[in-house]
């Protein structure tokens, strides 16, 4: 197993869902977004697409039998997220893929809505409790519109981040921070940027096993 054996799989279990065909371009690729598409959004179910690409990657990390499929009991949050749910707005439904690989991290993937459909939005959570890694479309708003294609990319490089065990998480009292080998983010706790340090230091630490903070970090799942 490799990741370009995983790509083809998705894309081609992708492909079966009628929803993947509805792509679209970056609008704003020559030039800037209009003043009124930053408090609109004219196709909020276009971002289905996205639910779709979850449900493609489901499908072929169980049916490769690199992890199992549990559904989650949304009433019971403070077992599935270590600070509750992701923007603290419970998802409408969300399921965790746990590893057959026991030094590997599970990954939560929960979904919710916004302006009319119930599944367009998607988080994408590691770990058991779970750390949110990114929710996808961070935000829906036309004016942030760059097309499917980044989108889809970013979901698909944050689910290969725990599958291939390049995923790290770090908590520290004054910054939380994760990265993977796309690149890092780290939000300082206490509103201050100083507070940040050496990031790359912080997450190589904790993927050699001697960070003495909290860490959600595993090994790839094959």
């Amino acid at each position: 197993m490799d990741q370009d054996t995983l790509r083809a799989a998705v894309d081609a279990a992708f492909k079966q869902d009628p929803a993947s065909t509805a792509t679209w371009p970056d609008p704003h690729s020559d030039h800037e977004p209009a003043p009124e598409e930053y408090s609109r959004c004219l196709d909020p179910a276009k971002y289905r697409i996205l639910t779709a690409r979850a449900n493609a990657w489901t499908r072929v990390l169980t049916e490769a039998g690199l992890a199992t499929l549990e559904p989650i009991d949304l009433t019971r949050e403070e077992d599935t997220w270590r600070d509750g749910s992701p923007s603290g707005i419970a998802p409408v439904r969300a399921h965790r893929l746990r590893p057959h690989e026991q030094s590997a991290v599970p990954l939560v993937l929960s979904f919710r809505g916004f302006d009319g459909p119930d599944d367009n939005l998607v988080t994408l959570s590691a770990g058991q409790p779970a750390v949110p890694l990114a929710t996808e479309p961070a935000c829906g708003c036309d004016a942030c519109d760059d097309g499917s294609e980044h989108l889809l990319t970013e979901l698909d490089e944050h689910v290969l981040g725990v599958v291939t065990g390049d995923f790290v998480h770090v908590s520290t009292p004054r910054l939380t921070a994760f990265g993977n080998s796309h690149g890092w983010q780290a939000n300082a706790t206490d509103d201050d940027s100083d507070g940040l340090g050496d990031v790359e230091q912080l997450l190589e630490d904790a993927r050699a096993g001697r960070s003495p903070h909290r860490v959600v970090h595993g090994a790839r799942w094959w």
